[in-house]
């Protein structure tokens, strides 16, 4: 019992730690730093425009009639050639037969009378007008003319569009819209470029572009618009790429970048590392745990990085990106390194 009592005493008059004195603990900010290069400065023009068809045309019958076969629906894949609408040609047919046996008609009289008067003594080409052949001929033509129009072809390969349902006997009048035929195999796209960056773009320059979902294509300039808009002062460069898969769709919207040029120099570092100090243009360079400003000229500069011919920054240095607005030089920081 004695020995458990000395104990307890003991422990009862151990010393608490001393707190610390909070004038005296240093507070480091954090600050984000990069690790910087010697790759070259790639300039770009970039822009957004709207997918076009390369091939596209409004399914318009010339003619009336009934549908005796349709294949104009909505998505549907037609090669060149294929029937896209077949009328019954029975009407037109029988118009068709009855203009040429009156062409024929008019063709025999036309030739007893040149054999009677002789080909020589008679205006031949006037002849055919009085008698009449003429205009037999030419309504002949005509009903031939449209008997072709009962049959649309599809002028090329694509898919349909339409929001019309059309069964077979149903009744069209000539003109109304049936829908369009779309080849997307191959699609354009206008961008608009500022009229001081388009005279560094020319026909068969390759763009990289982007479409809303992130995916990756690549295309070519064909033509360059020769008039600039007067009011929001840019021309057009078109752009055509292939597109076997038809992901990109006509009406959307997609992003576009041109390489120009590069631009090499000693050290490249990111934008965001560069500061202004009155009127003069800084960069923040960890040594150790503190951070030293070295004034800087930009050779060159877009909208990521900036090309620096400086003694004192070489590749491999560590500079200030973020979180080093108010630092100052000398000033010990808690560096976090990105990639």
């Amino acid at each position: 019992m004695i020995g458990i009592t000395l104990l307890s005493a003991c422990i009862g008059k151990k010393e608490k730690p001393e707190a610390p004195d909070p004038e005296s603990v240093e507070i480091l900010p954090e600050v984000v730093f990069s690790v910087v290069d010697n790759k070259p400065l790639q300039f770009y023009i970039e822009s957004r425009g709207v997918v076009e068809p390369l091939e596209r045309i409004q399914i318009i019958p010339r003619v009336s009639g009934f549908v005796e076969e349709s294949n104009i629906k909505e998505g549907k894949k037609v090669s060149k050639g294929d029937i896209l609408l077949q009328f019954n040609q029975e009407e037109w047919k029988s118009r068709e037969e009855e203009a040429h046996n009156q062409y024929l008609e008019k063709k025999g009289v036309y030739d007893v009378e040149m054999r009677i008067r002789g080909a020589g003594a008679v205006d031949t080409s006037g002849y055919r007008i009085t008698s009449g052949l003429a205009d037999a001929e030419l309504a002949w033509k005509r009903t031939q003319l449209e008997l072709s129009y009962t049959t649309i072809k599809a002028p090329f390969s694509g898919y349909i569009s339409t929001k019309e349902i059309i069964t077979p006997g149903a009744y069209i009048g000539a003109g109304k819209e049936l829908g369009i035929l779309i080849n997307m195999s191959k699609v354009r796209i206008r961008f608009d470029v500022l009229e001081s960056e388009i005279s560094s773009l020319k026909p068969g320059m390759g763009v990289e572009l982007e479409d809303p979902s992130g995916e990756q294509y690549s295309g070519t300039i064909v033509a360059i618009s020769p008039e600039i808009d007067i009011e929001s002062k840019t021309g057009q460069a078109i752009v055509e790429v292939n597109n076997p898969d038809n992901r990109l769709k006509t009406g959307m919207t997609v992003d576009g970048r041109v390489h120009i040029r590069s631009v090499e120099g000693k050290v490249r570092i990111p934008r965001a590392a560069l500061l202004e100090r009155d009127g003069r243009k800084l960069v923040f360079r960890l040594n150790g745990d503190e951070v030293e400003w070295i004034y800087v000229t930009p050779e060159a500069m877009n909208t990521e990085w900036v090309i620096i011919n400086h003694e004192e920054i070489n590749p491999g240095d560590t500079l200030a990106v973020d979180k080093h607005f108010t630092i100052t030089h000398q000033q010990r920081v808690l560096p976090l390194v990105t990639n």
